[in-house]
């Protein structure tokens, strides 16, 4: 007699079967079980005007003059209403802008530039990095997907999905479509690492210990280790 197949999904499935309409999630322990050892929020490269004059940027617009000042700086650096914007930027990480600016490094080290546009998220380099990231830790092995979204469809049979053996591309098609922004799990088939995203959450890596050397050497994107249980004090940047 042949046995049942095994369920790969039912460690994520069972986790939202306990959770309550009206239940908020606002920290990493809301969205994903502590079955793994490690867990990282995974941040989004970021990129900067490398000869933009930042000791001269007026970092608020208190006043006329400082409004009309970092108008005349963003216009003279083709940052003012530039749909094309992104081209002028390099790549760069949070340590090295924390080096260059003397500021703290953490996953937050973007908040001390928020009035600052030369230096910000570029989405291309994220998409770019997490998919070179994601292929190095697959290692040619099968990645299953799992999207719960229960808050947006009433549905019963709309509001999961369950796809084995995805492809990355797919995975990343299908991302596009959420922004990012709807419950996803993808995981190995062996279940030693899983990728999150969730809405008004980062994205977080939840791995095993036995391939955490493998994560340090594959890693072209910046990873910040938490507690399963720390408080909230991060936020999404789409």
């Amino acid at each position: 007699m042949a046995e049942p197949a095994i369920d790969k999904f039912k460690w994520i499935k069972d986790f939202f079967d306990y959770k309550k309409e009206g239940d908020r999630f606002n920290r990493l322990s809301d969205i994903i079980p502590n079955e793994f050892d490690y867990y990282f929020l995974i941040h989004w490269s970021v990129g900067i005007v490398e000869k933009f004059p930042f000791e001269d940027f007026p970092k608020e617009s208190e006043s006329i003059e400082d409004l009309n000042k970092r108008i005349k700086i963003l216009r003279e650096q083709n940052l003012f209403l530039n749909p094309n914007e992104d081209a002028l930027f390099k790549k760069t990480t949070l340590r090295e802008i924390a080096y260059k600016f003397n500021v703290s490094y953490d996953y937050n080290t973007l908040d001390k530039f928020e009035n600052i546009p030369a230096i910000k998220i570029i989405y291309d380099f994220s998409i770019v990095n997490l998919k070179l990231f994601i292929r190095q830790i697959t290692q040619n092995r099968k990645l299953n997907l799992f999207v719960e979204d229960a808050f947006h469809y009433k549905n019963v049979s709309e509001q999961r999905k369950e796809i084995e053996d995805i492809s990355i591309a797919d995975y990343f098609k299908m991302q596009e479509e959420f922004h990012f922004d709807n419950f996803t799990y993808l995981f190995s088939e062996n279940k030693d690492w899983c990728i999150t995203t969730s809405e008004d959450l980062p994205m977080f890596l939840c791995i095993n210990k036995e391939i955490i050397k493998q994560i340090e050497e594959a890693s072209k994107i910046e990873l910040f280790k938490l507690d399963y249980n720390q408080v909230n004090d991060y936020y999404i940047w789409f």
